[in-house]
This record gives C-alpha cells, sequence and structure tokens, in this order.
C-alpha cells in the first residue's frame, strides 16, 4: 500500500518506498533505583508514537513536497501520515472503549445521550440513551474536538463499532474539511452486523466517526472499535446474532404458551391472534412454550426487544439463572446478559386495558459479543522532530533524506 504524507487535505503518495521506516511504540517508561536496590518504573498514559523515515536518492517532486513540511515553509502544521502498516488508525485507548490518559474527552453524545465509565485508565466507557430522538448520535471525535482523522481524497476507508451495533442503528461517517470546522456532510448504513467501507469524497481532509442510536440503553460498554483503510472483506469481522421469537410469536399468533400472564392480566385468542386484557394493572411475558422460564442466553451476549402492543407502558427484559430466579431485569429494550445469566425474558406492563387486545407483533434478537479487534495505534497527525538532507558527492541533484516525527496527541480529559 502506499504511503502518505503531507499537510491534511494536500497529501501527497510516496510510491517509492522508504528504506528504513522505524514505527516502534514508544512506552515512554522510566526507571528510579532506590538506595536499597529496589526498582520502581513509570509509564505515562499517553504514550505518542515515533516515525523514523529514510529514503535514498529521493525524487525531486517528493523532496520538494518533504522539504517543505519539514521546514514548515506553509505553516507549523500538524503534518498528516497516513501509514499503511496501521492495521487501526484510532487512538489505542479510544479504540479499546476505555478511558486511557484523556478521560471521556475522545467521544461526544449530545443529550439524550449520556458517556459514563469508571475513572480509571483502563475502566470501559459506557454509553447510557434514554428516550432516543431523531438526532441522537454518539460520536468518536478523533485526535481532538475540533478535527478528526485525515483522510486522502479518493481513498476507501472502513469504520465499524460492534459492540454499539445491538443498540444503534447507523454507522456513521462525517466529512471534514482542512479548516477542521467545517463538515459537508456523512456517509451512513443501516448495517450494523459487519464494518462500513465508503470512498472518500473531493475535498475533504479529515473524517469523524460516529454511532446513532435507536432505542434506549444502559451502561452499555462502547467496546472495541475500527477505523482503517480498506481492506479485503474479512469474514471474522461479522456479529452474529439470531431471532429467539418463533414466527407466530414474531407475528402475535397462538398458541397461547408461548406467553404467560403474570399477577392482573389474562390471556386469550380470537381468530388466531394472542391477546390480552389488564383490567388494572399488570404484567405478561414472552416465554419459548416449551416449559422453561426464558430464553437460551449467553453472558455477554445483547437481547434486543421490540413489541408493538399498543397499550405498553413499559417493556423490558429479564436475565434468570438456571433454576428460573432472576439476576437481574431492566425496562430498557437493549441490556447485556451478565455473568450466571442462562435464559432471558421479555415482558410488558400495562394498566386499564379493560377490553382484549392483540398483543401483536414483537422481537428478541441475540446479539453475540464482539470480536476482538487491531489495537488503535494513533492519530495519523505528526509534528516534524528531525529532517535530515544529505548530498552524495559529484550527484548534486540525488539527496537522501532522513525525517522523524512525533504523533501529535492532545491530553485533555
Amino acid at each position: 500500500m502506499t504511503m502518505w504524507i503531507g499537510r491534511p487535505g494536500h497529501l501527497r503518495a510516496f510510491k517509492e518506498a522508504a528504506t528504513t521506516f522505524d514505527r516502534s511504540p514508544q512506552s515512554g517508561t522510566t526507571e528510579f533505583r532506590s538506595l536499597a536496590g529496589g526498582i520502581t518504573t513509570w509509564t505515562p498514559p499517553i504514550r505518542p508514537r515515533r516515525l523514523k523515515l529514510a529514503w535514498q536518492n529521493m525524487l525531486p517532486d517528493d523532496l520538494a513536497h518533504l522539504d517543505r513540511l519539514a521546514r514548515r515553509v506553509d505553516g507549523p502544521g500538524p503534518v498528516a501520515v497516513i501509514d499503511p502498516a496501521s492495521a487501526n488508525w484510532l487512538l489505542p485507548s479510544q479504540a479499546k472503549g476505555v478511558r486511557g490518559g484523556y478521560g471521556t474527552s475522545l467521544w461526544f453524545g449530545a443529550p439524550p445521550v449520556t458517556i459514563g465509565g469508571g475513572t480509571g485508565a483502563y475502566d470501559p466507557v459506557t454509553v447510557t440513551v434514554n428516550q432516543p430522538d431523531e438526532i441522537t448520535t454518539f460520536v468518536y471525535y478523533g485526535p481532538n474536538a475540533g478535527y478528526g482523522y485525515p483522510v486522502v481524497p479518493g481513498t476507501r476507508i472502513t469504520w465499524w463499532a460492534p459492540s454499539l451495533a445491538t443498540t444503534a442503528h447507523q454507522q456513521r461517517l462525517y466529512w471534514i474539511k482542512a479548516d477542521g470546522g467545517t463538515s459537508t456532510g456523512l456517509n451512513w448504513t443501516s448495517t450494523m452486523d459487519r464494518p462500513m467501507t465508503v470512498t472518500v469524497p473531493p475535498d475533504i481532509a479529515y473524517v469523524r466517526p460516529a454511532v446513532k442510536f435507536n432505542r434506549s440503553c444502559r451502561d452499555i460498554p462502547v467496546g472495541e472499535s475500527i477505523l482503517r483503510p480498506a481492506a479485503p472483506e474479512d469474514a471474522s469481522l461479522r456479529l452474529a446474532n439470531r431471532q429467539a421469537f418463533s414466527t407466530t410469536q414474531q407475528q402475535g399468533l397462538a398458541p397461547l404458551a408461548q406467553w404467560q400472564a403474570l399477577a392482573g392480566a389474562t390471556l386469550s385468542e380470537a381468530g388466531g391472534a394472542a391477546q390480552v386484557t389488564i383490567p388494572g394493572s399488570g404484567t405478561f411475558v414472552w416465554v419459548p412454550g416449551d416449559g422453561k422460564p426464558g430464553f437460551p442466553v449467553t453472558p455477554g451476549q445483547t437481547a434486543v426487544f421490540t413489541t408493538s402492543f399498543s397499550k405498553i407502558e413499559f417493556s423490558g427484559v429479564d436475565f434468570l439463572d438456571a433454576a428460573g430466579t432472576l439476576i437481574s431485569g431492566t425496562n430498557l429494550s437493549a441490556m447485556r446478559a451478565p455473568a450466571g445469566a442462562v435464559y432471558v425474558r421479555p415482558w410488558v406492563f400495562a394498566s386499564a386495558v379493560t377490553t382484549p387486545t392483540p398483543i401483536g407483533a414483537g422481537s428478541l434478537v441475540l446479539w453475540d459479543a464482539a470480536p476482538s479487534l487491531p489495537a488503535g495505534e494513533g492519530t495519523g497527525l505528526y509534528s516534524v522532530t528531525d529532517y535530515g538532507q544529505t548530498v552524495r558527492p559529484g550527484m548534486l541533484n540525488s539527496r537522501d533524506v532522513s525525517l522523524e516525527l512525533v504523533e501529535v496527541a492532545h491530553a485533555t480529559g
């Protein structure tokens, strides 16, 4: 693949491979030795990447481009580098879905989206959504809140946030111009079980990935994510899911053994349709109809429940152990199965349903846990810290060039 280097929005393809390309991760670890001989180590929470490159007999046009960048002729920076060896452009903590040394500043969610999680560097960042609206969007900002990740117009890139596929209904890529503040539109897809791959539009310098929610959820981990140049489709980058309800249950049709009426509710049948009556207040639940207390579930799976019951006041899912005892429950439409969960049982609460009312269509989709993704490798934004240009004797038009860059990373909380 080609390496691209330049100011954002003005990147140049370096088709001639560098003779040296050192992209070793920097740990930044410092040792302190006590008088007694003990050693204490300290590692900074943010560890910017360094790139060291060298070329022999660099082509004149490439040299002119690189020389202007290194000497900051057109401005102080930053310098964008599209690294062909990177498997994931995201910052390490952002790709992992943890706070790292950045707090939650790498993400943004407008109300009703709330971003939470613990305060430690390795604590997962979580998302809670209450009553999602038409514009509910959760954004991965990128290296800093003003820009995003550098991209090259005409190239194809891939984006995926699989852990949020169960609660979001759109993956999005917002396109940003070189000034860092002007958004020129977006690409989106409602296919959540696999990465989205799109072509970068003309005159675009940055991309800002995001997801859009359409259902309520509580403390769903952001999880691992990936943003990278498009690669051949990988069958492992799929999120398996299955419909737990039977065909008749999805349609709200008999037999009535597919539901249970709890205190205050009564089931009935009319014309093959399942109905419920709740004169005061009460709850009814969906069950497999084979005597089990709920639908089989594996800890780590996310249960997504939807219903078209017209008299609904609250709905949610309960998780049960092997004996059918309640472990946890929620009045949200999507929830991750906790440790010890063997069954999941959706429910609806209603009141003043004085006449038999059709239960209607419903769905219970069980999503598998997201696959492990490549670790994040950096922002794509760098500053030149060292630049060398050597002339070979007797060859005035030939240059050997060395370049060292350090990643631009903002340690804001």
